[in-house]
Order: C-alpha cells, then structure tokens, then sequence
C-alpha cells in the first residue's frame, strides 16, 4: 500500500511537472507588433555551437521585453528548431512556395508568445520561380514583416550562398563563435563573407565560455583580425557561459530561459536581448524577402 501511495505521488508529480512545462511553453500571449521590422540573422561558421538554441532562446527574451517575434528557421538542408522544441508541423515553406499552403498556415505558435515558421526548405525555389508566383509569395511573406517587431533567420552553419544571402538582406545580423580555434577561425570566414555581402552591423556572441572574461578574450581575437583585415570591427553582444542547464534544457526541449529564467545562461541572454531593443529601425527599407528574391534570382 505504501509503495502504491508512492507510485502516485510520484504520478502526479510527474503530471503537475507537465502542465508547468505547458503553460510556460504556451500560455503567454502572442505581442502586437509596432509595424516596425528589424531583421536579424544568426550564423556561425561551424557547428555544434549552440547557433539554433541562441536563436531560440534571444527570440524570447526579445519577446519577454514586449517585443512580437517571429523566429524563421532558414536552415535549408536541416531544420532543427521544431526538433528542439519538440512541435511537428502539418506545412513547410515549400507547401507555401508551390501553392498548397499560406504562411498562416505555416506560422505556429512557439514557446514564449513568439511565431515560429518550421522548416526552410523551399526558400531556394525563389530562385527559379516564376513573376506572378514571386509576387503571390512575397505577399505571403510580407505578412511575417508587418506582424514582427523583430524578424530572426536561423540559418545553417557555414558560409553557402543562401547564409550570405539571408545575412545581406537584414539589417543586423549575429555570428555565434566558441572559444575553439576551429571555431574561431570558422567564424572570422563567416565575417568576411558578411563583410563582402555589405553587411555593416555584425555582433559577436561568445558560447560556452567559462566567464566573462573569456567571452571578452575570444571576441578580441576576432575583432582585431577583423580591423586588421576588413577594416571594421564587429559589435560585442555578449558572452554565454557553459551552463549544465542548457543541455538539460534541450533534452527536454524547453527552452532554457522559461524552464530556469534565474540559470547563468538565461540572465546572459538577457543582457544580450536589451542591446537590440531601443536600436533605430530604418523606416521604409526595401523588405527583407524581396531582398532575399533579388538575391536568390541574380545568383
């Protein structure tokens, strides 16, 4: 009887853990958006950094701070962000790219109060599509702009086209290193290749660092071969450090900042947030995916 009594607390135990997990996934609304979109592109020249779960985890901070977020995974050879939230899409953007589907019903509601668009395969087809398809699409698209303050692409590791691609069409755009030299030199190629493509507000974000100091260190590393090189110095956003909690997080697949808001990593993913809220938006800039459709049809 004892050991029965101990089965069932331990049961609902479990049950009440799940419902917590649920309401902090999914309880919080969705934000109203200011009408004013900065686009945002997360890179990394290799990986196994933490790119996807940084870009997860900034997409609700920046929607913790009153700011609609819509996060795009624009991984097109290996989405990864639905499997680290664990939510499985009925549409991709492919549906959407050949007709079958509207990025309504794309878009889904992610952890947090952000959007999320699943899956990037098909943003490629822009390449090869046809005039009226093009339009039709980039008004699907449009909508993702108009209802976001803030606009993240998820990209894939490394520097292809549709990266360098992704990155020149937004306004800021964030490269993710470690202290690793391989990483290190991965993403100073990831630098140039930005700088080449024009883009002039590059921010570093130093993972799984053992403090401050050495998320410092490695961004110096970075920033004086960059000054040295390309003759600019990328922006400082801040250091992560290695916390157990992060992978924990993962295999849960709960983002880390709403399972353990108060973890070193959350609050350092809170610091990095409010240096994008109260940047100047640029007012009636061209729209990122006719950008993107400019981009993808000249290469």
């Amino acid at each position: 009887m004892i050991d029965q009594a101990q089965s069932l607390r331990t049961l609902a135990a479990s049950v009440n853990e799940s419902d917590r997990l649920d309401a902090l996934l999914y309880d919080e609304p969705v934000r109203q958006s200011s009408g004013k979109c900065t686009a945002v592109t997360v890179a990394s020249g290799k990986g196994g950094v933490g790119k996807t779960n940084i870009s997860i985890n900034l997409a609700i901070m920046l929607s913790k701070l009153n700011k609609s977020v819509t996060l795009f995974d624009a991984d097109l050879g290996l989405a990864n962000i639905n499997i680290l939230l664990g939510i499985h899409p009925s549409f991709t953007l492919q549906d959407v790219t050949e007709g079958r589907a509207k990025i309504g019903d794309v878009a889904m509601r992610g952890p947090g109060g952000i959007t999320i668009v699943p899956g990037g395969s098909g943003v490629e087809s822009l390449a090869n599509i046809d005039a009226g398809s093009l339009k039709r699409l980039l008004r699907e698209f449009s909508a993702l702009e108009t209802s976001s303050d803030y606009l993240i692409f998820d990209t894939q590791a490394g520097i292809a086209h549709t990266v360098r691609a992704f990155a020149a069409a937004s306004d800021r755009q964030i490269v993710v290193v470690t202290p690793e030299p391989s990483s290190l030199a991965d993403a100073y190629a990831a630098m140039k290749m930005m700088a080449v493509a024009g883009c002039s507000k590059i921010g570093i974000v130093a993972n799984m660092v053992r403090d401050d100091k050495e998320g410092l260190d490695v961004y110096k590393r970075l920033a004086t071969l960059a000054k040295r090189f390309l003759g600019r110095e990328p922006e400082f956003l801040g250091a992560l450090p290695r916390d157990p909690k992060v992978s924990s997080s993962v295999i849960r697949q709960t983002p880390i900042t709403l399972a353990h808001p108060d973890a070193p990593f959350s609050k350092s993913m809170h610091r990095i947030a409010l240096k994008f809220v109260g940047q100047p938006v640029t007012v009636g800039k061209e729209s990122v995916f006719g950008k993107l459709a400019s981009i993808f049809r000249k290469a």
